[in-house]
C-alpha cells in the first residue's frame, strides 16, 4: 500500500525569508528541500499543499526538476494521491500519513496545544477532564514542555525554584496526592 505525505510549500520547500511579500515566489529552496522531496518520493506519494496559486508553485517546482501536476487540471477534485512519480500541487489538504509544515503544532491534547499556542498567562476554560485524566494549568504545562526541551538539548539545564515547584505539583497530582 502506498503511503502519502503532504508537504507545505512556504517555509518548508521555499525559504520564504520575506513572508508573503508581494505574492511572488522569490527565494531559493530551503537547503535539503529538493533532495528531501526526491527521497520522500522514492518511498511515498507526495503532494504539496499551499495557499499560493497551485499553478505558480507547480511551475517553480518544475524549474527545480520535478514532474508536477496541478489539482483541477488533471480531472475533478482528487480524494487521494497515490502517484510516486510526480508531485501534485493543491490548495487542499488531502488525506496523508504525515504532513510537513513549518507552522504546525503537533496535536496530542488540547491542553498541550494551547500551552504552545496561547500567550503566556492565558488561562483557557476547557471541558471537565474525563475520569483518569489529569488537569494541569497551562502555565505549568508550559514549564514542563520547556524543561523537557531543555533536557533534550542540554545536560546542563538551569532550573528556577518556581519551575521545580510547578513540576512537584504536577508530580503530586500524578501520585494521587491532594494539593
Amino acid at each position: 500500500m502506498i503511503k502519502t505525505i503532504g508537504v507545505d510549500f512556504d517555509g518548508v520547500i521555499h525559504r520564504y525569508s520575506k513572508g508573503w511579500f508581494d505574492g511572488t515566489i522569490y527565494d531559493e529552496p530551503i537547503p535539503g528541500a529538493i533532495s528531501g522531496l526526491r527521497l520522500l518520493m522514492q518511498h511515498n506519494a507526495v503532494f504539496i499543499h499551499t495557499a499560493r496559486s497551485a499553478r505558480q508553485v507547480a511551475e517553480w517546482l518544475a524549474e527545480h526538476g520535478f514532474e508536477t501536476c496541478v489539482e483541477g487540471q488533471i480531472h475533478a477534485p482528487i480524494k487521494f494521491w497515490t502517484d510516486r512519480g510526480r508531485l501534485l500541487v493543491t490548495n487542499r489538504k488531502l488525506p496523508a500519513v504525515a504532513y510537513l509544515d513549518d507552522r504546525a503544532v503537533k496535536f496530542t491534547t488540547w491542553e498541550r496545544a494551547l500551552a504552545e499556542i496561547l500567550p503566556v498567562g492565558a488561562t483557557p476554560k476547557l471541558d471537565a477532564p474525563a475520569a483518569g485524566v489529569m488537569s494541569v494549568p497551562v502555565e505549568e504545562l508550559r514549564v514542563l514542555v520547556q524543561l523537557a526541551l531543555c533536557h533534550a538539548h542540554s545536560s546542563s539545564c538551569l532550573t528556577s525554584a518556581a519551575n521545580v515547584a510547578a513540576v512537584e505539583r504536577i508530580h503530586a497530582q500524578l501520585e494521587g496526592e491532594q494539593l
